[in-house]
């Protein structure tokens, strides 16, 4: 019997069939001796009580487990706690590589009501939607719960941007608990304690307890010559033409990029993320190649 795997606590995973049923079942022991871990969102076979096989996943994250997923909402506030923009950038570029759609989610506006980081990421060739989780606007509630229709989604963020709240608003069903922000810490007590998936407004949601500390090596992203396609306002100036074919776009002359970054085409602080991604991957290569 062919199913979804919903929720995996403790080795115990939640299964629903195609007609509905919710299941309990373990995995065989072969996952285990082949290092194949089960993950949320996998379609699965079962058969008596028990998980026998992980059909082909369209993608996977590793931390936390999740796979299949068609949309990535990354949430982030635009204060309390202040927003990590590299944070940001480097979620958007490996949802991307994976061939998922990242979607921007600003949350407590009502703190900052013209969030220049709000200005920034609307001007991108990146979907985005900004509202107050705590005072929402029905109007950008219902348009995420649209984004949701026909897709597997999942949410990101780090703590203490609302993602809980935010859950709450576009899939009641998670009840998802709401923490308040340490004040001493300046960030919030992550209040969901494992990956689950809920179906809602024609599609399926799923909630995450973390998806911001991970590196490019996790998923696959190794080859810094793929990373300029992965910033979709980087394509019109490179369109233009580098004076060299193997341009890396740091500190070459005549480079195509870093000339629409001082005309203002694109923002500084995309173009920083960028280099600083490059030399990221760089420095994993060069640790591997050891």
């Amino acid at each position: 019997m062919k199913a979804t795997l919903i929720k995996g606590v403790g080795g115990l995973y939640t299964v629903r069939a195609s007609d509905g049923e919710l299941l309990s079942v373990r995995a065989r022991g072969i996952f285990r001796k082949n290092g194949i871990s089960p993950l949320v969102g996998d379609e699965v076979e079962v058969e008596n009580a028990a998980l026998t096989a992980i059909l082909p996943r369209r993608n996977a994250f590793p931390r936390p487990p999740v796979a299949n997923i068609d949309k990535l909402f990354i949430v982030c506030a635009v204060a309390d706690p202040a927003p990590n923009l590299y944070t940001l950038d480097r979620m958007t570029v490996i949802a991307r590589f994976l061939g998922v759609t990242p979607v921007l989610v600003f949350n407590k506006t009502d703190l900052d009501k013209h969030s220049d980081v709000v200005s920034l990421y609307s001007s991108l060739p990146i979907k985005s939607y900004s509202l107050s989780a705590a005072f929402p606007n029905e109007k950008t509630v219902e348009e995420l719960k649209n984004e949701i229709n026909g897709c597997t989604v999942a949410l990101s963020g780090v703590s203490g941007v609302g993602k809980s709240t935010l859950m709450n608003l576009i899939c009641p069903e998670a009840r998802a608990e709401t923490g308040e922000i340490s004040k001493k810490l300046g960030r919030g007590k992550n209040t969901t304690r494992h990956t689950e998936l809920f179906e809602t407004c024609g599609g399926r949601v799923v909630d995450t307890p973390g998806f911001s500390e991970i590196e490019p090596r996790e998923f696959g992203l190794v080859d810094r010559s793929v990373l300029p396609d992965l910033f979709p306002e980087f394509a019109e100036p490179l369109s233009e033409g580098c004076r060299f074919s193997d341009c890396r776009h740091i500190a070459e002359p005549d480079c195509a990029l870093r000339r629409a970054v001082e005309d203002g085409r694109v923002p500084k602080t995309r173009y920083e993320s960028f280099v600083r991604l490059y030399d990221e991957i760089g420095e994993l290569k060069a640790w591997e190649n050891k």
